[in-house]
């Protein structure tokens, strides 16, 4: 009996170690798989950590490559374009030839002014435009006067309102030297209707204080096409005024309401350019053959836009054979000294005698 509890206590016992030991073989297994579960997320965390990271880093890169590719160009390409172009053209001949297209000559001796431009073979040898002018004279009365200087000098500063000797106002002023200019005839004020109607009827002769004077018209030429470095000589031939001659000027009467203006200065408000040159008495006309050739411009007369006679410079173009009976067409023709022109035709009839 004794021996038989011993044999069912040792039973229990080693029932309750195979149940011990598999309790035990359970947590480990568990304990195990629940590491090996950590160490797999741990390793998908750091996985995806690190694709996020890279992902990251090259979107950082892209940005970062993206920002800095404008600065570049923006920065850089001004500096490169800017400063180059101009060195590359700046040293090139052109910019001369246009920068002095004329060279002006004045003839003193004529009070006539000529402008060249060059030739084919870069010589300033083709006339483009002639000016009547006012050279200067010394006057002995006057200690201010003096001769204008011959020689060859260049344009240099420019006004558009010049004060001058004896506080008057030259326009389109350009100086040659020292304290000779191009200028109008001279203004009592900086008004446009202030001018030295006396002075003005003098242009063709010597009349200035040794500057060379024009109508308004003519200084503003000069002053709008002639750059400073521009040459101008000064010279003396009383044989020859020059390749274009010696253009008509225009008298202003001096009790004219519009005296103290410029005929040839185109502002707007000039009352002169409410006038202008005309023919008058150009008339068909029958005549015997045989008769003088003055019957062509007998009662025909040309003035010009202040009124004055200037018949003697009418043109008139057409041929009449006065011995040969037929019908016959000519036109007069005018321009005066501030380029207003006008022309009228008629026919003329000739008959047998």
């Amino acid at each position: 009996m004794e021996r038989m509890k011993r044999i069912l206590i040792l039973c229990v016992l080693g029932i309750m170690v195979l149940s011990l030991g598999a309790c035990v073989k359970e947590n480990v297994s568990k304990e195990a798989k629940k590491n090996s579960k950590e160490t797999t997320t741990k390793a998908v965390q750091t996985s995806t950590d690190t694709a996020s990271t890279t992902k990251a880093d090259s979107t950082t890169k892209a940005s970062v490559e993206s920002s800095t590719e404008p600065k570049t160009e923006a920065t850089t390409e001004p500096r490169t374009e800017a400063p180059t172009e101009p060195r590359t053209e700046a040293p090139t001949k052109e910019p001369d030839v246009v920068k002095y297209p004329y060279l002006i000559k004045v003839n003193r001796a004529c009070n006539c002014v000529t402008v060249y431009k060059k030739d084919s073979s870069d010589e300033y040898t083709k006339p483009v435009i002639a000016f009547t002018c006012s050279v200067g004279d010394y006057v002995p009365s006057n200690p201010n006067s003096e001769p204008t200087p011959l020689g060859e000098f260049s344009i240099s500063d420019k006004y558009e309102w010049g004060l001058m000797l004896g506080n008057v106002y030259g326009r389109y002023a350009c100086r040659v030297v020292t304290d000779i200019l191009f200028h109008s005839v001279p203004y009592y004020g900086r008004n446009k209707d202030t001018l030295e109607t006396d002075q003005y009827n003098k242009l063709g002769t010597d009349a200035s204080l040794g500057c060379i004077r024009l109508c308004v018209r003519d200084s503003k030429w000069i002053y709008d096409n002639c750059a400073p470095g521009t040459t101008v000589i000064i010279y003396d031939d009383a044989s020859n005024p020059g390749p274009l001659g010696k253009p008509l000027t225009i008298k202003i009467p001096e009790d004219s309401p519009y005296a103290g203006w410029d005929p040839t200065d185109e502002t707007p408000e000039n009352p002169w350019n409410n006038f202008s040159a005309k023919i008058e008495g150009a008339e068909d006309k029958t005549v015997v053959a045989g008769v003088d050739k003055s019957v062509i411009t007998e009662g025909v007369k040309a003035y010009d836009k202040c009124g004055n006679d200037i018949t003697e410079h009418m043109e008139v173009v057409g041929t009449v054979n006065l011995n040969k009976a037929g019908t016959y067409t000519v036109t007069y023709k005018i321009t005066d000294g501030a380029h207003s022109s006008d022309e009228k035709s008629a026919k003329i009839t000739v008959t047998k005698q």
